[in-house]
């Protein structure tokens, strides 16, 4: 092969690098699927790893999420497992609630919400986020937690989420991809904490009372 971009019988070769931003993910993390053969690949007589264009679309499509949201949503869930099994938590009200059943309905939203993350980078639809913050108001009365409690516990197990894009972005791939995607993880964690809110304020006995005596 001779040339950066080169043409055979299905469409365009890639080269490494643009294979992995393609993809959104590091190129070291490329070549390890494709050594381990998860990734058709071939080589150049001077021993350069080159991609077809249109197998790697096959593969996006065959695989559904891309793998650089892949990626993002495993690492966050690997920090909140770990986060929430060792109690690495700086001691407050709302940690101090975070155990037993309790524990397991937080941490079972919390996989509902990157679950409905993953699928709302695709789709952006807005229901996604209404469903979760509702969720979230419902679980965090139950609990007896107040409204700040419920903020300051989603906004410290989001900090995590934040940081996985970030991670993302600093490990390589495509720029423009990731600003994209980034946007979208910013939209859905703002439209939730909002959903939070209003589904709280609507729900909460307490909250209601409140409400009421304020406009006495």
């Amino acid at each position: 092969m001779t040339g950066r971009k080169q043409k055979h019988s299905s469409g365009e070769w890639l080269s490494l690098k643009e294979a992995a931003a393609m993809l959104g993910v590091h190129p070291a993390t490329l070549r390890a699927w494709a050594d381990a053969g998860r990734i058709p690949s071939r080589r150049t007589a001077g021993g350069h790893r080159r991609f077809a264009r249109q197998e790697l679309e096959a593969w996006l499509q065959a695989h559904g999420a891309e793998p650089g949201v892949q990626m993002l949503i495993t690492y966050t869930l690997g920090q909140l497992r770990l986060e929430l099994v060792r109690g690495a938590v700086p001691q407050a009200p709302w940690f101090e609630r975070m155990h037993g059943e309790i524990a397991q309905a937080f941490q079972a939203t919390c996989y509902q919400l990157l679950a409905e993350l993953q699928d709302y980078i695709r789709d952006r639809d807005p229901q996604r986020p209404h469903r979760i913050g509702s969720r979230y108001a419902e679980q965090a009365i139950a609990a007896g937690m107040t409204l700040g409690d419920l903020l300051r516990a989603f906004m410290h197990f989001g900090g995590y989420l934040l940081e996985s894009a970030f991670r993302m972005v600093e490990m390589g791939g495509s720029p423009e991809r990731w600003h994209e995607v980034y946007r979208a993880i910013m939209a859905f964690y703002n439209e939730t904490l909002l959903a939070m809110v209003e589904g709280y304020l609507e729900q909460a006995p307490w909250a209601r009372a409140t409400a009421g005596s304020s406009t006495a």
